[in-house]
């Protein structure tokens, strides 16, 4: 899995390095360290944390994802593990395959977790319209069947499905794969520009009180040394 630099999560919330190093030092943003000292954080993590503290409420773009099955009672439990699971996503859900892509036409998700096994337009059949439609061919799309399928797994892929999961593995596998996936998306620079940095430089302040926060030159001076 790639992680972001500091600089990345700088440029992404419109704030200085120092101001990232603070938010770490102070146990805000989690991170780690690799061999050369340098910081390392999850997009996943970045997601947490502007959702906790209201950067990327305006005008930047949070992962959509659309929970697609034909069990209404499935779609509602995967929508509310799925907002607990992914921090800051905007999670709907569209019940069969027909309702489906009027869905994706109006949300335009970013991800997709689509049961294959659906009366009517299947799930294979939505994850091929998806892949070769232009407009949404990078749609990331995590496949579910209720129970292990060799082969229905194998014609996912051959479909375009970019990960599997069965229902009997449990939402948070589902969770960690979808994770996953955004990840790779949010590492590769598929995101959108984050709000003003007026209007982020001010909810910071308001969010983070602590003198670290208020002044980033000192505590990254504090930092190098």
């Amino acid at each position: 899995m790639r992680y972001l630099t500091t600089g990345e999560v700088a440029r992404r919330c419109q704030v200085s390095v120092g101001t990232v190093k603070n938010w770490i030092e102070a146990g805000q943003l989690e991170a780690f360290r690799t061999p050369g000292r340098h910081f390392r954080i999850r997009a996943s993590e970045l997601r947490r944390f502007q959702a906790a503290f209201g950067f990327g409420a305006e005008g930047d773009e949070n992962p959509r994802i659309l929970v697609v099955d034909d069990q209404r009672d499935f779609v509602d439990l995967a929508v509310d593990a799925l907002e607990d699971l992914v921090p800051g996503a905007r999670v709907e859900g569209a019940c069969g395959g027909y309702e489906a892509l009027l869905r994706i036409g109006s949300l335009q998700p970013h991800l997709l977790v689509l049961d294959l096994r659906m009366p009517g337009l299947d799930g294979f059949e939505v994850c091929r319209r998806v892949k070769e439609a232009p407009v949404t061919k990078a749609t990331k799309i995590v496949a579910l069947t209720g129970f292990d399928d060799d082969q229905a797994e194998q014609l996912a892929m051959t479909c375009g499905a970019d990960a599997f999961v069965t229902k009997r593995a449990g939402l948070t596998a589902l969770g960690r794969q979808v994770t996953a996936l955004l990840d790779a998306d949010s590492a590769a620079g598929v995101t959108v520009a984050p709000a003003s940095p007026r209007a982020k430089a001010g909810r910071a302040r308001t969010t983070h009180p602590s003198r670290a926060s208020r002044h980033p030159s000192r505590t990254s001076k504090r930092t190098r040394r």
